[in-house]
């Protein structure tokens, strides 16, 4: 009993150590750990053991001081200092291979805990239904219409799969874990802020109302293509596909306008007002157009009036609407700017 006592501390111990190497010093997890080792003299021996056995593991002059007083051994003392060199080789490099297949599957048992997700939830809101959520952390989201995201919470890191739509997040405060935006080919990385993320056919919005967060570029493997962009207060980014993201000029208020029931519009082309309105309409509204011919629209209308403004868009620019029970399309026209 005291033996496997014993193991089961070395492993403790080789899983602590294995980890301190991962974090930075105001890592959650250090506290956590210095915690474990104040509560018994035997963790921190256990500890000190395998640090010991990992440097001296390490040391290249160690082991070859080792090896040449060794050899001197075996000549003094002929074949049976040999024999007993050979035997205790032989036992070293056992219990070095231990601790080393010990190290290894208390990493990958450790990384695979990590993994293992603890929540999933999915939230979806609705063709013309804006919905308020409160998440188990307390990040509070705004979802504006036809909208799907879905949160899965890790040990170290909170993650939300954007896969249509547009969210305002709240982001309540964890610094032993992030809270990370994935929207496809872009990903937010924050720690507590409030921001916006709005996701188009061809384009992802970020705009921050107060904090800082990181934005980044993804291609298909999920892999960072750019440099990361940081954005603080009032700051906006675009991302488009396999493109480092952008500043944008536009304002950040402009993001959180559906909050107050109304839709904002800076300069946007044909493409992006259609997919804009078919988030409170059905049918959904299409785009026909040249990718030389597009208006650039600059409007603040109320959600309610999505229709009477589809109406009138053929007198704010050069664009023709052909509407029936089952569809609505937006033509682009020669002249649009």
């Amino acid at each position: 009993m005291q033996t496997q006592h014993k193991k089961s501390l070395r492993e403790t111990a080789i899983a602590w150590f294995l980890r301190m190497q991962q974090v930075d010093f105001e890592h959650a997890d250090r506290s956590k750990f210095e915690a474990w080792l104040m509560q018994n003299p035997a963790h921190q021996q256990a500890y000190e053991e395998v640090t010991h056995i990992w440097e001296g593991f390490d040391s290249t002059a160690e082991l070859q001081s080792l090896d040449a007083a060794m050899e001197q051994k075996a000549f003094q003392d002929g074949v049976l200092a040999k024999q007993k060199r050979t035997r205790k080789i032989g036992q070293s490099i056992t219990t070095v291979l231990s601790i080393a297949i010990i190290a290894f599957a208390g990493l990958f048992g450790y990384r695979t805990w990590q993994a293992q997700p603890l929540s999933e939830i999915v939230k979806i809101a609705q063709v013309g239904q804006i919905k308020q959520e409160t998440l188990e952390d307390g990040t509070k989201l705004n979802m504006n219409a036809n909208s799907e995201l879905e949160v899965i919470y890790f040990r170290d890191r909170r993650i939300a799969k954007l896969k249509k739509g547009e969210v305002i997040f709240d982001v309540a405060r964890d610094e032993s874990r992030p809270f990370i935006v994935d929207s496809g080919y872009g990903r937010i990385t924050v720690l507590g802020t409030r921001f916006a993320v709005n996701r188009l056919q061809k384009i992802i919005r970020v705009s921050v109302d107060h904090g800082r967060v990181q934005v980044e570029s993804l291609d298909a493997n999920g892999s960072v293509i750019a440099t990361p962009l940081i954005l603080n207060n009032g700051e906006v980014a675009e991302v488009r596909q396999q493109q480092t993201p952008k500043r944008s000029d536009q304002l950040a208020s402009d993001a959180f306008s559906f909050e107050q029931g109304s839709i904002t519009f800076d300069k946007a082309g044909l493409e992006e007002i259609a997919e804009t309105l078919s988030r409170y309409r059905k049918p959904a509204v299409t785009v026909q157009t040249l990718p030389t011919v597009d208006a650039q629209i600059t409007a603040v209308i109320k959600m309610q009036e999505v229709e009477k403004f589809i109406a009138t868009l053929p007198d704010i620019a050069a664009v023709k609407v052909k509407s029936s029970p089952d569809a609505t399309l937006l033509i682009g026209q020669p002249g649009s700017h």
